[in-house]
């Protein structure tokens, strides 16, 4: 299956083994600019659900131990959990990260929701949070890639945060 992604225009592939075969729309990230694309999954590629059988697999979801996601200092020394809901990031803010000048004060914003059982965050730093409206001076970094304004990215476990001159680790596992 191929898509075009809406931002940089580029084709992205995907293999149908990874295509859910249970959900109508599914997700993938541009490798080249990090949109997040929402496309629906054709008819034909879903498994068709059997009306006439009533077995019961599953009582319902199986609850597991919730670990809220957090910020990791790259030297695991330090990390910065994350509450649901809007975490503000900068040197005076929610999640005060000290001795980097290179950090605003309001700097970035992660939103940590919750569907359907799972959690998803959102980086962004578009200037929504600060006092003057625009996005950090020094910049906010998600995988070696600086965020534009117009950016909100969605951080998987084990991806590379930097903000100033500060790297983090986001954990969400």
């Amino acid at each position: 299956m191929q898509l075009k992604c809406s931002k940089c225009q580029r084709i992205i592939t995907i293999v149908e083994e990874k295509i859910p075969r249970d959900k109508e729309k599914a997700m993938v990230k541009c490798p080249g600019c990090q949109q997040v694309l929402v496309f629906k999954i054709p008819q034909a590629m879903r498994n068709p659900v059997a009306q006439a059988d009533k077995t019961i697999i599953s009582q319902g979801p199986v609850k597991h131990k919730t670990i809220l996601p957090r910020l990791c200092h790259a030297s695991e020394t330090i990390e910065y959990q994350l509450k649901t809901g809007k975490n503000i990031i900068g040197r005076d803010a929610g999640i005060n990260i000290p001795n980097d000048r290179f950090i605003s004060r309001k700097h970035c914003l992660i939103e940590v929701l919750e569907k359907n059982g799972e959690i998803l965050c959102i980086l962004t730093d578009d200037g929504s949070i600060s006092e003057s409206g625009e996005p950090s001076t020094n910049g906010t970094f998600h995988n070696n890639i600086r965020l534009t304004r117009y950016d909100k990215v969605y951080l998987n476990h084990d991806d590379k945060v930097r903000l100033g001159r500060t790297d983090f680790i986001f954990r969400n596992e």
